[in-house]
């Protein structure tokens, strides 16, 4: 058992103690002011007792006054007497009226006084009337005194009996006094002690909280120290994974780097090929190669890779190669407009769309248009709701039975056999699981115009945000 338990007990027993002490002092208070109260009774009965016999005693004085002056001026003392007597008794009888024996005194009391008033005002007729032997005569005989020698007695009892009762009662009140005064006293010390108690649990709190207070420091300086190392572990795997990104960063610009000279390499090879070649037929087919090629090292040479190394801007993308494929073909007639939103697609298709792309709009500018025709070529490429959706749209003659696709070969409708030019836009569409189709946009007989619309299910866009990216043409 600790003292934390054992103080609530005894701080429980000490609380007990109080109430009980309050209680009881609170019962002897109550005892005590009744036992004052009839002690206070007793003495206002023995003082009224002490009144009814003055006043009996005033009756003979006022008779004897005037018998022996025949003065009625000695009679006011038997008046007065007389007139408060009634009052007396009344107030005496309320005050005794619990106690049997003086309700029966006073009841023999009363005839005493009305027989003593009654031989009083017989000698006053007479001396009234002139008859003064005969009234003189009426106290000699006697009758007067036995009367007032009866009342005097039964007062004197009743006296004694209240004097007892006085005793009696004061006992009571003195023992009270001391069970009061102990009850009082039982109530300080309790209240002391719990008092004492109350301050030996706050001193144990205090210190309670103090140690509790030294422990939290302690946990709070050990968690800051913990949060500091880690603090420095982070930091030090944020400079970690930096310099791995930066290194990653500067490996996918060394590799494109070398494939963009692989593919410079190739275009130049082609172009010994085509300065060699004197066949128009394999001039041309060289010459759709090394665009192809040009193509994908345009495409290759321009990724600009976003913070995650895995998404790229596909339509700056897209709007480079194009730009590229304007620049070659040295044709101020004819305007080639990219409209795409910002947009990221992975890095390992964007080449391939860029190539499809390129591929689409090669054919309108070799079939759309006649020579020294001016017209417009628009790239879109928007999200659906499967997939992508790339639109290559001219203005030009629209859709004309023309054989040669533009690549060297002609293609014969007779044996079923595509150009290279479209053999090549199936290949690249069907990596996105894509569908090709064709439609004019006017109705306008010499220039309808055609609408080349490439559904792409299996490619995944995302609207690009505003955040910054590494270009990896101006790195390496």
């Amino acid at each position: 058992m600790t003292l934390g338990t054992v103080i609530p007990r005894t701080l429980l027993t000490w609380i007990g103690i109080a109430v009980l002490s309050g209680m009881g002092a609170v019962f002897a208070w109550n005892w005590t002011a009744a036992s004052a109260n009839w002690v206070e009774h007793t003495l206002v009965a023995q003082r009224q007792f002490s009144m009814l016999l003055s006043s009996a005693q005033d009756l003979e004085l006022g008779q004897r006054g005037y018998l022996l002056t025949n003065d009625t001026v000695y009679l006011e003392p038997y008046e007065r007497a007389k007139s408060s007597i009634d009052k007396i008794y009344s107030d005496l009888a309320v005050l005794v009226e619990d106690n049997d024996e003086q309700v029966a005194t006073l009841k023999r009391i009363r005839p005493l006084i009305d027989q003593r008033i009654t031989i009083i005002e017989d000698s006053l007729a007479h001396m009234r009337a002139g008859r003064t032997d005969e009234a003189l005569a009426v106290p000699k005989s006697g009758a007067g005194k036995a009367v007032m020698d009866q009342l005097r007695s039964e007062i004197e009892t009743a006296q004694n009996k209240e004097i007892s009762l006085y005793n009696v009662r004061q006992d009571a009140f003195d023992r009270q006094k001391f069970w009061l005064l102990a009850a009082l006293l039982s109530t300080l010390i309790a209240s002391a002690g719990l008092a004492l108690l109350s301050l030996i649990r706050e001193k144990e709190r205090i210190a309670s909280l103090e140690q509790s207070s030294k422990t939290l420091a302690l946990v709070n300086r050990s968690l800051e120290r913990r949060v500091t190392e880690r603090t420095e572990e982070l930091a030090i795997e944020r400079d970690r994974a930096e310099a791995e990104k930066e290194r990653a960063e500067g490996l996918l610009r060394d590799v494109t780097h070398r494939i963009g000279n692989t593919l410079a390499l190739v275009v130049g090879f082609l172009n010994l090929h085509i300065r060699h070649a004197s066949d128009p037929m394999s001039i041309k087919t060289l010459t759709g190669a090394r665009s192809r090629v040009h193509a994908i090292a345009s495409a290759q040479r321009r990724i600009n890779v976003t913070n995650d190394l895995d998404l790229v801007r596909i339509d700056s993308l897209v709007e480079s190669v194009i730009g590229d494929l304007a620049a070659t073909m040295n044709d101020d007639n004819i305007e080639i407009k990219v409209d795409i939103p910002p947009l990221l697609a992975a890095a390992q298709v964007a080449t391939s769309l860029c190539v499809l792309t390129q591929e689409f709009v090669m054919n309108s500018t070799k079939h759309a248009y006649r020579e020294g025709d001016k017209g417009l070529i628009t790239v879109q490429l928007a999200k659906a709701d499967k997939g992508s959706v790339l639109k290559i749209t001219d203005d030009g003659r629209g859709m004309a039975d023309d054989d040669d696709d533009g690549d060297g070969e002609e293609a014969d409708e007779k044996d079923g056999r595509e150009g290279l030019g479209a053999q090549i836009a199936k290949l690249l569409s069907r990596q996105f699981n894509g569908e090709i189709s064709y439609q004019s946009v006017t109705s306008d007989a010499e220039r309808p115009g055609t609408q080349v619309i490439v559904t792409l299910p299996d490619l995944k866009l995302t609207v690009a945000a505003d955040e910054p990216h590494v270009d990896l043409e101006k790195a390496s």
